[in-house]
């Protein structure tokens, strides 16, 4: 016997989740928990965090108590432990009487190893005053940039977290984040009072995901382009409102699709109805706001489409971070236009602190900037997040500090050659002699302007309609000279006056380059006018748990096995992806199990799962095989 299948760990990592090895980063944080310290750690979407603590809980004495603000995610996390064999138990705002009180026997007895509960809850005096009396093994506190005021989605229920130090000083707390920038993870640790805490921040990239970036022309048509992509795939569209939600829900009804609306206007039974039919496959698409947390467990998410800008990129991260989290390969696609961000500035002025409201701004321009941003998705994601990108399949924390960093991933739009370039050096230069001409201190509207030659009033006033500068861009629209200087800021060709709330682009060192003709710029070609660009998505295909790298046969055998999914979970009453993820199906359709034995060779695959659905899903398999001889 190996060491590692005699470790208690990976023993249990095994019969129980069906894994034979850790993801990156997991036994570290496991083994930090099990020794008693307090742990800080930030794991991108789908890294495994839920793992975490649920295996050391089950090597500990006492039950791991863990803090969650979303409930639906709470419900969805207990009914994905069940099935793997974990006792586990909710107490939130939904839990009747009788499901209280059946909670509380379990727990005085013993018998839970993972109790989810809401930060409402854990500040009820009477549950403290429990949870007092009850042999504890740890704190695991979720989404824990909730308790930061610098973070994305603060939440004030949150800060009575800071009091499980104080009430229960012998049990270590782990928090977990996917999002959080050195700041908010400073707040944090600050916050939840974490003591001398084994801290680790993993890589942000999330190699299963292709990102593309495309401005907004048609909305409708270019969705059911990409729609047509994914055929037959679960995903999610956001929207910046209740009524872009409400139209594009209609929309995609009336061109054949099965999708619904889920926004906070709904009734709270109208959302959980919505939200219960998208968990079991029943509804394939579901349009929500962006400003409204989804809270879903879901792992077969397989395309994410923003068609607005979001408000930051900690947003626009955690959203496209609900596809693919089961491991296999997803598709994320944002459609703009530039009056997204006018929109969210308009809601600027609502800040009553002034300092809250320059940190808005300051994130929304970062957003813009990353939109509008030439080179690679991937590079240009995980800089935001302090890190450098670098392409390899990281094994282990070593091999992550010695891989050279990349500026292309192969994985985005721009990296695959989607995005067409031109050369706009002669552009460049009329956009950073009009900046010039007038000082330096004018903004990318009244740059825009000075160059098509419109004769605004403050223009007249100025006399800038006498520059040889004035008009000399008539043959292009405003909107592409905005995008122009956007595009120059970018690529550091112009600077931005320090001051956010009059962003100024100024000429730089690079730019003068430029303007004596020393130096060339290309841009990604943006359509103007009626012209229409001609998206190709590309599909990513190195994932081995890709439904796409299938043979048409197993492929077919993959699409039976969803069916008895579907089956099973509609008896049982749960989401199909706590049956089996779809990255468990792929392996099936590869392996073609016929003995407990091979089996359990199934990623995700546990000796629970065996005894509960080993025989049906291989004499699925066997009829399969039978029918095809």
């Amino acid at each position: 016997m190996s060491t590692e299948s005699a470790d208690p760990l990976y023993q249990t990592l095994a019969d129980v989740f069906g894994y034979r090895s850790f993801r990156p980063h997991q036994e570290s944080i496991i083994r930090a928990i099990l020794e008693g310290r307090d742990v800080f750690a930030v794991m991108p979407t789908g890294g495994g965090k839920s793992l975490c603590y649920q295996l050391p809980a089950l090597l500990m004495d006492g039950v791991c108590v863990v803090v969650s603000p979303l409930l639906s995610l709470m419900k969805d996390q207990v009914d994905a432990a069940q099935k793997n064999g974990i006792s586990a138990a909710t107490l939130n705002s939904t839990t009747t009487a009788d499901e209280w009180r059946a909670v509380m026997e379990e727990l005085d007895r013993g018998r839970l190893k993972l109790l989810y509960v809401s930060p409402e809850r854990f500040g009820a005096e009477r549950f403290r005053e429990t949870l007092q009396r009850t042999k504890l093994s740890f704190f695991a506190i979720d989404e824990a940039h909730c308790v930061s005021q610098w973070g994305h989605n603060f939440r004030a229920d949150y800060l009575q977290l800071g009091e499980i130090v104080d009430l229960f000083p012998h049990c270590p707390v782990a928090a977990f984040t996917a999002t959080a920038t050195d700041l908010v993870a400073k707040d944090v640790k600050g916050s939840l009072k974490l003591r001398d805490p084994f801290c680790l921040v993993a890589s942000f990239d999330r190699p299963n995901l292709f990102y593309q970036i495309s401005y907004r022309e048609d909305f409708p048509r270019q969705l059911v382009s990409f729609l047509k992509e994914v055929e037959g795939e679960s995903g999610i569209v956001y929207r910046a409102t209740r009524k872009k939600v409400e139209e594009t829900t209609e929309f995609l009804k009336r061109a054949g699709y099965k999708a619904a609306a889920y926004h906070a206007g709904l009734s709270d039974e109208e959302r959980a109805r919505v939200q219960d039919s998208f968990s079991k496959d029943e509804t394939p698409i579901i349009v929500a706001t962006i400003a409204f947390g989804m809270g879903i467990d879901k792992s077969n998410v397989r395309f994410v489409v923003h068609g607005d800008l979001p408000k930051d990129i900690e947003s626009y991260y955690q959203e496209t971070g609900r596809a693919g989290r089961d491991g296999a390969s997803a598709r994320c696609a944002l459609f703009f236009g530039y009056q997204d961000a006018a929109i969210y500035r308009s809601f600027l002025d609502q800040y009553e602190d002034e300092e809250a409201r320059r940190a808005a701004e300051t994130r929304l321009n970062e957003m813009v900037r990353f939109a509008e941003a030439d080179g690679c998705r991937r590079v240009n994601l995980l800089k935001y997040f302090g890190e450098t990108y670098r392409p390899i399949d990281v094994t282990s924390e070593e091999s992550e500090r010695e891989a050279r960093p990349a500026t292309r991933c192969g994985a985005c739009d721009f990296c695959v050659g989607t995005t067409p370039r031109v050369d706009a050096t002669i552009d460049a230069q009329k956009a950073l002699s009009a900046m010039q001409r007038t000082g330096n201190r004018f903004g990318a509207g009244y740059i825009a302007d000075v160059l098509t030659g419109t004769r605004t009033d403050r223009i007249v006033s100025l006399g800038h309609d006498h520059l040889p500068t004035f008009g000399v861009g008539a043959d292009r629209t405003k909107q592409y000279w905005r995008y122009l200087i956007q595009a120059l800021l970018v690529q550091g060709l112009a600077t931005l006056d320090a001051d956010p709330r009059f962003p100024v682009p100024q000429v730089s060192e690079l730019g003068w380059e430029v303007l004596r003709g020393k130096r060339s710029v290309t841009i990604v070609k943006r359509p103007e006018g009626k012209e229409k660009s001609k998206t190709r998505f590309i599909r990513a295909s190195s994932d081995p748990y890709s439904k796409e790298n299938l043979s048409p046969r197993d492929r077919a055998l993959f699409e039976a096995l969803r069916l008895k999914r579907m089956e099973i979970a509609r008896a049982e009453n749960v989401p199909p992806y706590i049956v089996f993820s779809d990255k468990s199906l792929v392996d099936m359709a590869c392996l073609k199990p016929r003995t407990d034995e091979d089996f359990l060779l199934v990623s995700g695959v546990g000796r629970t799962k065996l005894r509960s659905y080993g025989s049906e899903f291989m004499e699925a398999i066997e009829e399969f095989l039978e029918s095809r001889q």
